[in-house]
């Protein structure tokens, strides 16, 4: 793990390249998704979504977070996307951390959530770890055909507290 430290900070248009970037990593295109530049412009210009990069010293991009839902009535805000440009540096514990501490902190929601394929076991253990716990699970048809089992996984309010002060 790297033991480089970042900065998480709100994304502009201009990160745009590095989160393309951070989608498209090798093995992503089964865990993560990836959108279109069109697609991200339309994401950082809505007001229901909220993107935050993970920024080293030298000021390039080492993960994104992506979530959507702020603002809307029900509550309950969707962490859609987290990826990072290296795996294990601890850039994606910064950044889920990072959302977390929005989405309730600052913006008060009454809870959390996410999908993540059944196949995805360190993002599974990552999310468990700040205690996201799985609610249900779904089928979702593949571009090949092929079904893929999502997990949803998601924590309340209370539920953070109570990570945040077991791990301050």
């Amino acid at each position: 793990m790297s033991q480089e430290t970042s900065m998480v900070v709100p994304a502009t248009p201009a990160d745009i390249d590095a989160i393309m970037a951070c989608e498209r990593r090798p093995g992503y295109e089964a865990t993560v998704g990836r959108w279109s530049r069109e697609q991200h412009l339309a994401g950082m210009a809505d007001p229901t979504h909220r993107y935050f990069v993970a920024r080293r010293p030298g000021g390039a991009i080492a993960g994104f977070v992506m979530l959507q839902d702020v603002g809307i009535e029900t509550g309950s805000l969707l962490v859609r996307r987290i990826a990072v440009a290296e795996q294990r540096s601890g850039h994606g514990r910064q950044l889920l951390g990072h959302a977390l501490h929005v989405i309730f902190d600052e913006l008060g929601a009454r809870s959390a959530w996410l999908g993540v394929r059944a196949h995805n076991a360190s993002g599974i253990a990552l999310y468990s770890s700040f205690g996201m716990r799985e609610e249900s699970r779904r089928e979702e048809p593949e571009p090949s055909g092929e079904a893929v089992t999502v997990i949803t996984m998601a924590m309340n309010a209370e539920t953070y507290r109570q990570s945040k002060r077991a791990n301050p």
